[in-house]
């Protein structure tokens, strides 16, 4: 528990600026570990081998040559386990203490009893920690509430001694949330995650790779599927990985090889390069399964030719917008801000991204996240029992109802949502009546945004 909130808001603001000291072309030196390519070009790099094929038999891989054009091969059509169609998939945020908040959602909804079975799940940073229990079933809903509503700042991170940060890499410690996370992924539930892996289902995580600067994606159910203890060493490290904020907490080590050459990645909080993600073969298989169900099936004129073939679940944790507040004209407090702005941006614009990626793949966009008027912490870091456990029962209580879900993202284009000005004199306009789309039930009035 955090005795001095002001404290870690000002460290906060001190981190940000060593980041962005970090970023200036005199902070950077030149790398001192074998990295698997040559700067500044990163390579892409394919699995050597199956953990459901054949033993020593490398899968087939494919990547085209155009960026974008389409995604490289992925674990999913491997002949061992081969991904089912996904009708329903799930996706967690990063969001550090605001975790508790989506981990009650998940217990709501299964009492809510429309919760379905989820054919992809996907986390990023807390998400990460969260998608496993969510991905096995309700029967962890209790103990994601307990891992949520009595975690403490102890049990996650301890902080170093003030002389000796210049020389680390982190401000604090990881070795608690290490020793908690060994604790939790039992070999058990790793057999769990591999049975469901073999049925078809997927479990993803993504961290960054501080070499590359990019999000890699780890097919959790396939490490699963590696006996222990490399399996579970590895499935831990993934996670611990995804959720160290930079700065905050040290970066993983994947001591990894390649063409039979060994060398090291760095990696971190998978939400400095993504605040969320679902991979994008995922829509590809979704989007043909839609695309096969509205040719078996003739539509009435003027029906939606494609109609929702499958269901998109986001939960965010935590809220949409930053808190509006004054900022004193100074440097940390500008920088701070400034920090808090660009990553509540950069989550909204992941879920722009995936609502026009379910659109296109005929899935029925669903997002939940924390009210803008629910009074809560003031930092993601601030593990504070009593405020975690008011998130995880106002989020217990919003997957109770129904779910209220939205089925838009918050903005199409930045700055949506406010008026485009033209001088200095403004008003308050009245409140709009919110009108729900075609097919779709209305957004309740009680919540701004909806």
């Amino acid at each position: 528990m955090f005795e001095k909130p002001r404290f870690w808001r000002s460290t906060a603001g001190v981190v940000a600026f060593v980041v962005t000291l970090a970023l200036s072309p005199g902070c950077r030196v030149p790398a001192q570990r074998v990295i698997p390519f040559d700067p500044p070009i990163a390579r892409p790099l394919a699995p050597a081998d199956d953990p459901c094929g054949s033993p020593g038999v490398a899968p087939n891989t494919a990547m085209s040559p155009t960026p974008g054009y389409m995604a490289p091969f992925d674990m999913a059509f491997a002949d061992g386990c081969p991904m089912r169609r996904p009708r329903n998939i799930l996706v967690f945020s990063g969001g550090g203490a605001y975790g508790a908040y989506s981990a009650g959602f998940v217990d709501g909804w299964t009492r809510s009893g429309t919760r379905p079975e989820f054919d992809v799940v996907t986390g990023i940073s807390t998400g990460s920690l969260i998608a496993p229990f969510a991905f096995l079933g309700p029967e962890y809903d209790a103990r994601l509430g307990q891992l949520y509503t009595q975690v403490q700042a102890a049990h996650i991170f301890r902080i170093r001694a003030w002389v000796s940060i210049p020389f680390r890499d982190s401000v604090a410690s990881s070795a608690p949330l290490k020793a908690l996370i060994d604790q939790e992924i039992t070999p058990d539930l790793m057999n769990r995650i591999a049975a469901e892996h073999r049925k078809g289902r997927r479990l993803y995580v993504g961290t960054t790779n501080l070499d590359t600067r990019r999000l890699v994606v780890w097919d959790m159910g396939a490490i699963a599927c590696r006996s222990c203890p490399e399996g579970c060493q590895l499935f831990r490290d993934v996670l611990l990985a995804s959720s160290a904020v930079p700065g905050m907490l040290s970066p993983v080590r994947f001591d990894i090889e390649v063409d039979g050459k060994k060398s090291t990645e760095l990696h971190a909080d998978g939400g400095i390069s993504a605040q969320l993600f679902v991979p994008s073969h995922v829509f590809a298989e979704a989007a043909q399964g839609a695309a096969e169900d509205a040719a078996r099936s003739q539509a009435p004129p003027g029906a939606d030719p494609m109609p929702p073939a499958g269901n998109l679940y986001v939960v965010v944790a935590g809220k949409l917008y930053p808190d509006a507040g004054p900022v004193r004209p100074r440097v940390l407090p500008v920088l701070g801000a400034t920090t808090g702005t660009l990553l509540y941006a950069h989550c909204r614009a992941d879920l722009a991204n995936l609502y026009g990626l379910s659109r296109a793949s005929g899935l029925k966009y669903h997002l939940t996240s924390l009210a803008q008027e629910f009074r809560t912490l003031e930092t993601s870091v601030d593990f504070n029992q009593k405020e975690m456990a008011k998130l995880f029962f106002e989020g217990r209580q919003q997957g109770m109802n129904g779910p209220a879900w939205m089925y838009g993202p918050p903005t199409l284009s930045p700055g949506d949502g406010d008026f485009i000005r033209s001088g200095l004199k403004m008003r308050t306009p009245p409140t709009p009546v919110p009108i729900p789309a075609p097919g779709y039930p209305a957004p309740p009035n009680d919540r701004p945004g909806w």
